[in-house]
């Protein structure tokens, strides 16, 4: 995996765990026009973060059709088509979200190992490049301090 792909997992990962958020903060309550607007967003938002990441990888986590049936249900939402059946909304939301962030969280935490080193690293030189030119200064400062005093 790839700091690419690490990044575009993290970011389906954070979209799946707000539709799960979604879905347990409205599970005792009588759902109304807005909460449906909300988890149809939740859904094209699903399918961008998970367009964003390899096929093979795409499959592992949402199995050999589920992709396609995440694609299909994004279209009908992103074209407003009139028959949008909730039940299949909800349950996408409460039935498969759950089984999709399973099977995400081994590359998760995979992921966050790639994107904390690569961060770490981009710290780690610029600590070193400010460092060596703090130094460079100082010996410089230090350089100037003695030739004053030989002449």
């Amino acid at each position: 995996m790839n700091q690419r792909e690490a990044e575009a997992i993290l970011a389906l990962w954070l979209e799946v765990d707000q539709g799960l958020a979604l879905v347990d903060e409205l599970k005792d309550s009588h759902r109304h026009w807005r909460d449906e607007l909300a988890a149809e967003r939740v859904v094209e938002r699903i399918f961008q973060a998970a367009e964003s990441i390899p096929p093979e990888i795409r499959i592992h986590h949402f199995g050999p059709e589920g992709f396609k049936r995440l694609r299909g249900m994004r279209n009908r939402l992103a074209h407003n088509y009139r028959e949008i059946d909730v039940s299949i909304l909800w349950g996408t939301l409460t039935d498969e979200l759950p089984r999709v962030r399973d099977r995400l969280e081994m590359d998760c935490q995979v992921a966050s190992a790639i994107v904390l080193a690569e961060r770490f690293e981009e710290e780690k030189s610029e600590w070193l490049l400010l460092h060596l030119a703090a130094t460079a200064g100082s010996a410089m400062a230090v350089g100037d301090e003695g030739s004053s005093h030989t002449h």
